[in-house]
C-alpha cells in the first residue's frame, strides 16, 4: 500500500513504541494480534492481522510493506489500529474500539497538525488530514 503524496515525512506515535502492546496481560489461546510497518523512503506501508503472536504479526506487515526500510510502527491485540496521514506526516494508534483508535491517532496526528481533530467533525475536511486504514482483529469489541 502506498501513501499520498508528502512533502516531509514525521510520525507522531508518542507514547507508542514498536511493539507496543495494548490490552496488557498474558497471552492466550484467544488473542489475535495485528501490526503495522511503514517505509518512510517509499512511502508505502503493509499490515498484518488476526495473528497467534506479536512476532508473526511483525513479520508479516514488515513483508507486506515490501520496502527495504519499512519498520514496525504499531503492534497491539485484541483490538483496532489506525494509520491517519496529514501533509506534515503520519501517526498510528490502537485501542479496543475503532472509534477509539482514530481519536488517539487524530489526537497524535494533530501535533503535527493542529487542524487534524478536524477531520472527525462532518464531511467537510479542512484539516487535510484523513484515515488511510483501520485494521481490528476478530475479536475486537
Amino acid at each position: 500500500m502506498s501513501f499520498m503524496g508528502k512533502a516531509g515525512f514525521a510520525v507522531a506515535a508518542i507514547g507508542l513504541a514498536a511493539g507496543s502492546v495494548f490490552g496488557a496481560g498474558s497471552a492466550s489461546a484467544e488473542s489475535l494480534h495485528a501490526s503495522i510497518a511503514v517505509s518512510s523512503d517509499e512511502w508505502v506501508y503493509g499490515v498484518s492481522v488476526d495473528r497467534a503472536n506479536y512476532a508473526d504479526a511483525e513479520a508479516e506487515a514488515i513483508e507486506a510493506c515490501g520496502a527495504a526500510d519499512c519498520e514496525v510502527f504499531l503492534s497491539w491485540a485484541n483490538g483496532c489500529g489506525v494509520l491517519v496521514e496529514s501533509d506534515e506526516g503520519i501517526a498510528v494508534a490502537s485501542a479496543a474500539t475503532r472509534a477509539e483508535a482514530e481519536r488517539l491517532a487524530y489526537d497524535r496526528l494533530s501535533e503535527m497538525t493542529p487542524t487534524a481533530r478536524l477531520a472527525n467533525f462532518g464531511s467537510s475536511n479542512f484539516s487535510g488530514a484523513e484515515t488511510v486504514k483501520v485494521i481490528c482483529t476478530a475479536n475486537a469489541r
